[in-house]
């Protein structure tokens, strides 16, 4: 709304605009109450936010040390980490081994394809697939995975274009073989050549179907034959990126200078295998041998031991085999990591003490009843230092004796003397018993005592037990803490609301939008206030105005007539 320009004390000579402002100031008096009354309430809703949030992140602290990896930390060592190295896991007892000897490496199936193009020349990144012998485009196969009495193949086929091969490429008698177009399915007829009827394992039926190019392969990691389409126009490389993707357990390099191509499978051990169909391997002369990778082969305490890989667990201990030895063993050990375990229970124990000085100092803190909120007025007529010392003492004591704080910390207090365990030691059933305690000090609101060496004893002594004591569902502290602190800010939040909540959200919200209501209809009066007496003044000055041009008036008569 606009201030109109008024020019008042023409006629009369009197200040109107600090005359009425000094009438609007103690008019002010109920709207400025109300306002301070507002800024009251916020002040007390922003400091129930920050006990909210200080209690969320005293229930993340304990919902995070719940794991139980922040018990059962380890230490591990190796005697000589270049030929093994450990890792312990949480549930690794405090162990040693020896590793005696490594006679063998795990490796995967690897082999190396040397072909060159149609014309006898190396091949290079950009040869195309139909440049080489043993790609056919437009063809397709289906490979027998197992020995079976029936081979299925597309529906109604030309069968006497189908080449059949057996598992070293050599073409097969179709007439040896029936085909029912209808459903697809081949069969052996001539029981002499494959008794009972049935076909052997790795045959294969090839068939035109499109124009590009078909590879089959089987690695460990598929099992089963997969197939790689590539386009009529497809070359080495565009082979090379497909035999690399990530589901087919294969690692293709092309090496230029050599025009050689290494593959090898991503899984080591025994039992990975790398095999392709009849043209890939008449293409690439890969021969009759499947490729095959090799186990790891090491002696523990004595014991001969293989693995499929070079990483490995024994006792709950990952180890990885880095080279072969035969003598000089090498011990491993695990222990465990007293320091860790007891830094992640006192960056707890820190936390909760945080939070429990921020309810503390919240319910003790001085309240300063004669410090009421500044009105604007008020305001304008101090500095910006003034303004904030005055404030500091203002929003002091917001939440002096508060019920809501005063009963989650004496809640608190009561879970860390509750929390119990089922243990048959008797030194260990009680959280003071290793070291934690809220000690004797009841104006410090319930803070942990904590003993450093009581707590590393029981560490190294029993840490399922300590695990316990922290984490057992019905009677452990880390779980009454977390619900403790839900509940607690559930209760916060239904008053004061969370951060960014809408106002009609929570008890406290709805309060200052109601005091907004009536501040605002009070400032509406108060407009219609300084407007009457604006024209109050105003009809003054229109009276005195008159009365001076009368007696104006009346003196020029008198002085005419003399």
């Amino acid at each position: 709304m606009t201030t109109p320009i008024r020019f008042g004390g023409l006629a009369s000579g009197i200040d109107t605009d600090t005359i009425i402002k000094q009438l609007m100031q103690a008019e002010r008096a109920p709207v400025d109450k109300l306002e301070q009354k507002k800024q009251t309430t916020e002040w007390k809703r922003d400091a129930y936010r920050e006990i909210n949030r200080s209690l969320m992140t005293l229930r993340n602290s304990a919902v995070d040390l719940m794991f139980s990896r922040n018990f059962y930390a380890k230490t591990s060592s190796s005697s000589d980490e270049s030929k093994i190295s450990v890792t312990a896991g949480p549930s690794s007892g405090n162990s040693a081994v020896r590793i005696d000897s490594v006679t063998q490496l795990a490796s995967s199936a690897t082999t190396i394809l040397d072909a060159v193009d149609r014309n006898g020349q190396k091949l290079t990144s950009t040869t195309k697939l139909s440049d080489m012998n043993g790609f056919v485009a437009g063809q397709k196969r289906v490979i027998q995975e197992t020995a079976g009495t029936e081979l299925m193949i597309p529906k109604d086929l030309d069968f006497p274009t189908v080449v059949l091969k057996d598992a070293a490429g050599n073409v097969l008698d179709s007439t040896d073989f029936a085909y029912d177009a209808a459903t697809g399915k081949v069969t052996a007829t001539n029981t002499t050549n494959y008794p009972g009827g049935v076909i052997p394992k790795d045959v294969s039926a090839s068939f035109a179907s499109g124009t590009g190019f078909e590879i089959q392969y089987k690695s460990s990691t598929t099992g089963t034959y997969q197939k790689i389409e590539l386009g009529a126009d497809a070359t080495v490389q565009d082979l090379m990126s497909q035999l690399n993707g990530k589901e087919t357990g294969l690692s293709a390099f092309f090496e230029s200078s050599t025009g050689k191509i290494s593959l090898s499978t991503k899984e080591t051990g025994a039992t990975s295998t790398i095999q392709f169909d009849t043209n890939f391997k008449s293409a690439f002369s890969m021969g009759k041998v499947v490729p095959t990778g090799q186990n790891a082969k090491f002696k523990v305490n004595g014991i001969e031991v293989e693995r499929a890989s070079n990483t490995t667990t024994i006792d709950n201990m990952t180890l990885t085999l880095k080279s072969t030895f035969a003598s000089g063993a090498v011990t491993l050990s695990a222990a465990t990591d007293t320091q860790k375990i007891f830094d992640n229970i006192k960056g707890f124990v820190d936390k909760y003490n945080e939070t429990i000085d921020l309810m503390n100092k919240k319910t003790r803190e001085e309240r300063f009843r004669s410090f009421a909120p500044l009105t604007q007025a008020q305001r304008d007529e101090l500095s910006e230092d003034e303004i904030k010392k005055w404030e500091e003492k203002a929003m002091s004591g917001m939440l002096r004796g508060d019920t809501i704080l005063r009963g989650t910390m004496d809640t608190l207090r009561s879970k860390w003397s509750g929390a119990t365990s089922a243990s048959n030691d008797k030194e260990m059933k009680q959280l003071f018993q290793i070291g934690l305690s809220t000690g004797s000090d009841f104006t410090n609101g319930g803070k942990i005592e904590l003993n450093e060496e009581k707590l590393k004893a029981a560490i190294e002594k029993d840490p399922e037990q300590v695990y316990k004591l922290f984490t057992d569902e019905s009677t452990g502290l880390l779980p009454q803490i977390r619900d403790t602190a839900k509940d607690s800010r559930e209760t916060i939040t239904r008053i004061a609301g969370a951060d960014g909540a809408g106002a009609p959200t929570y008890s406290m919200g709805r309060e200052m939008t109601q005091m907004d209501t009536r501040i605002k209809r009070l400032n509406d009066l108060l407009i219609d206030k300084e407007n009457a007496y604006y024209r109050r003044f105003a009809a003054m000055e229109t009276a005195m105005n008159q009365a001076n041009s009368q007696a104006a008036s009346l003196q020029q008569f008198l002085g005419g007539g003399m």
